[in-house]
């Protein structure tokens, strides 16, 4: 397969592609500390992350099965409660397969896993990573039906809610198309790197169509609607047909969606300020660069064991759910 010249190729790191390139070139020491000592310090938080992540999402899934089976009158629980289940796997199918190739970029110095899986799991990344985000959208538009519109109803079958939640994937995919396309194995003075290879108008390109259609749109449609939930729940500037209760759990169910939301935002930022500044090669080869870049992704995989936290930790519901699930299991 023929490439571009090197120079003419940007470089987009999700995790191993920066990582790999910087520390190939120079040998960077930081605190006393070894590209390999920083090497082994990230890969040992990748792996607290696979502990800590798929305990925490195998306890969600668990919650939130138990819940279908008791039921609900509330369509719209229903639905919030199968895309939280759509999150859940999405982030399992992430930290089994993402986390765990990153933990082993770490490891290896060369990138020895082949073509096919720098394609697939650059590619993975960005589709789990986008399914979750649509699903996250698509709950807090649930939320502003339920705290703006708490009398409108809708009814959902189990084969209606299945096809939303392959739409989320569906979107989250054709966000992944490009890495699908462009992601590639090659080698620079005798190493091998897993880069997404772009000439610069292509570059130019990826960014507008990601921000401008992709990603920002969304985060503006976020913005209005939890502006409005936050005016009609603790401003009071809209008359709603609530009780005080209703009121509560909704402010509580609010909050607990919008940090997870935010959360998820500001985890993943630092890591797409990297893939937008090694793209654009403004990234400097640095000791300090390389240990930006690792940190900026590692914190952004791990996000993927937060949300079951956030969950357990906001929701009287799921928290209920936890400790009931901890009791059957112990009372066996």
């Amino acid at each position: 397969m023929e490439f571009p010249e090197i120079k003419e190729v940007s470089l987009l790191a999700s995790n191993s592609i920066y990582i790999n390139t910087s520390s190939h070139r120079i040998e960077y020491s930081l605190g006393g500390l070894t590209v390999l000592h920083l090497r082994y310090i990230f890969a040992s938080f990748c792996g607290l992350t696979l502990l800590i992540g798929f305990a925490g999402n195998l306890f969600m899934l668990l919650v939130l099965i138990e819940g279908f089976q008791r039921g609900s009158n509330s369509s719209i629980s229903m639905m919030t409660n199968t895309l939280m289940v759509n999150i859940t796997v999405s982030d399992l199918i992430f930290l089994l397969y993402n986390v765990t190739v990153l933990l082993f970029t770490f490891v290896y110095e060369d990138w020895d896993m082949g073509a096919a899986v720098c394609i697939s799991s650059q590619s993975f990344s960005m589709w789990t990573m986008f399914c979750s985000f649509y699903s996250m959208v698509a709950t807090s538009i649930l939320r502003y039906l339920a705290v703006i519109h708490p009398t409108y109803s809708f009814s959902t079958n189990r084969h209606q809610r299945f096809l939303f939640c392959m739409l989320m994937w569906f979107m989250g995919f054709t966000v992944s198309i490009p890495n699908w396309m462009h992601q590639g194995v090659i080698v620079i003075e005798d190493a091998r790197y897993c880069m997404l290879l772009m000439t610069p108008k292509q570059t130019y390109l990826y960014f507008v169509l990601f921000g401008g259609i992709a990603f920002f749109p969304f985060v503006l449609l976020l913005v209005l609607c939890y502006g409005r939930i936050v005016q009609s729940l603790w401003c009071r500037r809209r008359i709603v047909v609530h009780s005080s209760v209703s009121i509560h759990l909704n402010k509580k169910a609010t909050v607990m969606i919008l940090t997870v939301l935010a959360i998820f935002i500001l985890m993943w930022i630092p890591c797409s300020v990297v893939i937008y500044l090694s793209a654009t090669h403004s990234l400097p080869q640095t000791s300090a660069a390389f240990v930006a870049s690792s940190v900026s992704t590692v914190l952004a995989y791990s996000n993927c064991s937060v949300s079951p936290l956030i969950c357990f930790s906001l929701s009287d519901q799921f928290h209920a759910g936890l400790k009931k699930l901890f009791c059957r299991r112990s009372s066996r």
